[in-house]
């Protein structure tokens, strides 16, 4: 079986046409289908070019082959499902749906809308629910409100609110993983920060001034940045999550950060 440079025989332009189809398939289905298109066109006088359009045809069935067969994303990734694949999906959601509800509703809009022009200008507060759109267009997106609303919440307060995202969001891992013990060890996490919550009364929002949104910002962007096992998208939204968490951070210890949550928080 052929699985390296095709032979001798084949021109440089077939060489090439092969290696650019194969790069088309999943990574663990390509030796198989080199070393088969290229035994073909060892055998053919003529007409290598017309079968390279075919093969080309057939890359859409191929594909669908090779997810049917398991190997669509390779015996590394498929390996690596867990942990590495559970841990971002956990940061993905746990700590992305907090850090980037606070840059839309916080720093977006303090720019966006010019607030301190507007202070500067009405000489006092300016409601932050004001901004928001009203009649019919405030109904449609009134979840969309609440889920931004309650994540920049959730990033602001830090400490065991984002402890609770983050047990939350490992829950609905470990179920999609079906790993049975992430799910409950997840859930456990989350009934603990809550009670916490609960007992000690609501959050206060000087608590954690950033710092477990940082930590758990640099472990994503370690995630990001050497993990091989993960996808593409996933990387790039794993670094831009953990640039967010650390802005949250830088927000809680400078000046403009603390004239940016005065205003949200009043």
């Amino acid at each position: 079986m052929v699985t390296g440079a095709a032979p001798a025989a084949l021109t440089t332009g077939v060489r090439l046409a092969v290696a650019t189809l194969t790069l088309l398939l999943p990574a663990a289905f390509r030796d198989r289908q080199r070393a088969e298109w290229t035994a073909d066109l060892m055998t053919l006088p003529a007409g290598r070019w017309r079968y390279l359009f075919g093969a080309a045809r057939t890359l859409p069935a191929l594909r669908a082959a090779a997810h049917r067969a398991g190997l669509s994303r390779g015996p590394v990734a498929a390996a690596a499902t867990f942990p590495s694949d559970a841990l971002a999906r956990t940061l993905l959601a746990g700590l992305g749906w907090p850090v980037l509800s606070w840059l839309l509703m916080v720093p977006l809009r303090y720019f966006l809308f010019d607030i301190p022009g507007r202070i500067a200008a009405g000489g006092g507060p300016v409601d932050p629910k004001s901004l928001w759109p009203s009649g019919a267009l405030f109904v449609v997106l009134l979840p969309l409100i609440l889920a931004l609303t309650f994540g920049a919440y959730v990033a602001l307060a830090g400490g065991w609110l984002l402890a609770a995202s983050i047990g939350l969001a490992g829950a609905a891992v470990g179920v999609g993983l079906r790993r049975l013990w992430l799910a409950v060890a997840g859930l456990s996490l989350a009934a603990a920060a809550l009670l916490a919550v609960t007992v000690g009364g609501l959050p206060v929002f000087d608590a954690d001034p950033g710092y477990g949104a940082a930590l758990l910002g640099t472990t994503a962007v370690a995630l990001g940045l050497w993990s091989r096992t993960l996808s593409r998208w996933q990387r790039g939204w794993l670094l831009t999550i953990g640039l967010a968490a650390a802005a949250v951070l830088a927000a809680h210890h400078t000046p403009l950060g603390a004239a940016m949550h005065t205003w949200y928080l009043d």
